[in-house]
């Protein structure tokens, strides 16, 4: 792994910043043979998905089943499932909604929401990345003041993160979808522009950035849940083992 950072610190990143995003998909696809995509089925996500079906037609989606989806959100995974034969790999917290609010008491997203992505997201997803070189996200750097200064390629936690999608804005994923028919969430036609957990996302398009219904009311609105942020995990990983608590299942559990 060594060897392959110092190499995407060279100038093969500086060209990749300026190709698009299926020639971005191409390479990473050629480029690592353990390699995921995660898969949150918002709009960028469904938009790299349906770029996948041409480029690398069989690849692991990594799903983080965080308990807190909207019933829409998990009806369209189902659907869309069936109908490109998804290979979704899911994942869960290591502690169900019901163990979490025995020992945190309820609405722990509202009294400490990193706490709660900590234990839902970060979690979950550092468990989901063990094993592949690479993984593929929908990260743009228009979506908030947080992403601005995104790179194409990445380096997070000793794994390569890719994110085609970083020069895009917002109108020219819309406008992908539309022109390639691509299927989306129903959630989007009743006024959401970003999608999460469904305590902590508002519709509206109020304010410049569009996630900025998440978490809103609290020190993370608009902000980041934690997967893409440092070394967030080891911090809730402490956290879950100064608790004694081992949960319900193995650190290698999918769910």
């Amino acid at each position: 792994m060594r060897e392959r950072i110092v190499e995407l610190e060279g100038s093969l990143v500086a060209e990749l910043e300026t190709a698009t995003p299926q020639e971005i998909l191409g390479w990473a696809c050629s480029r690592f043979d353990r390699i995921c995509v995660a898969g949150s089925f918002g709009k960028d996500s469904v938009t790299l998905l349906h770029m996948l079906r041409d480029i690398k037609p069989v690849i692991d989606v990594v799903y983080l089943n965080t308990g807190f989806d909207f019933p829409e959100t998990l009806t369209f995974i189902e659907e869309l499932k069936r109908e490109w034969g998804l290979n979704i790999k899911e994942y869960r917290p290591l502690l169900s909604v019901e163990e979490q609010e025995g020992r945190y008491g309820p609405d722990l997203y509202k009294t400490n929401p990193e706490l709660c992505c900590g234990i839902r997201k970060v979690e979950p997803m550092a468990r989901a990345l063990k094993g592949y070189e690479a993984w593929i996200t929908g990260l743009r750097r228009d979506e908030t003041e947080f992403r601005k200064h995104i790179r194409v390629v990445e380096v997070q936690n000793g794994v390569v993160k890719i994110n085609p999608l970083a020069g895009w804005t917002e109108d020219e994923v819309w406008s992908y979808i539309r022109s390639q028919g691509v299927p989306y969430s129903p959630l989007y036609d009743e006024g959401y522009r970003s999608l999460g957990c469904w305590p902590c996302t508002l519709a509206g398009s109020w304010g410049r950035f569009e996630r900025v219904g998440r978490w809103a009311g609290t020190s993370k609105e608009g902000g980041e849940c934690g997967i893409h942020v440092g070394d967030a995990y080891r911090e809730v990983r402490a956290i879950l083992q100064d608790d004694d608590g081992n949960g319900s299942k193995g650190p290698d559990s999918h769910g």
